[in-house]
């Protein structure tokens, strides 16, 4: 039937805009683009000069869990410091 899919015909979205990368993942919009010009983001821009940024699902989502564990390593390292004094 061509207007029912079901949950493993439906694909996901594989590249998202700025904004809808604010709805799906709930970061701010300056964090990500901030993100973006720093680097720590990977984005494409399409375009031109006033163009608009693609953002791949896949790497974003793999850099923000690597993030989160850097940060995770670093807090605990703070911690293992501060229990030292």
């Amino acid at each position: 039937m061509p207007g029912n899919k079901s949950k493993e015909q439906v694909t996901q979205k594989l590249m998202f805009t700025i904004q809808e990368a604010v709805k799906h993942f709930g970061i701010s919009e300056y964090s990500i683009r901030m993100g973006i010009r720093q680097g720590i983001y990977p984005a494409i821009k399409i375009g031109g000069k006033r163009g608009k940024y693609l953002i791949d699902a896949e790497l974003f989502e793999s850099t923000l869990r690597n993030e989160a564990i850097r940060n995770l390593k670093e807090y605990q390292k703070g911690d293992e410091n501060h229990e030292k004094f």
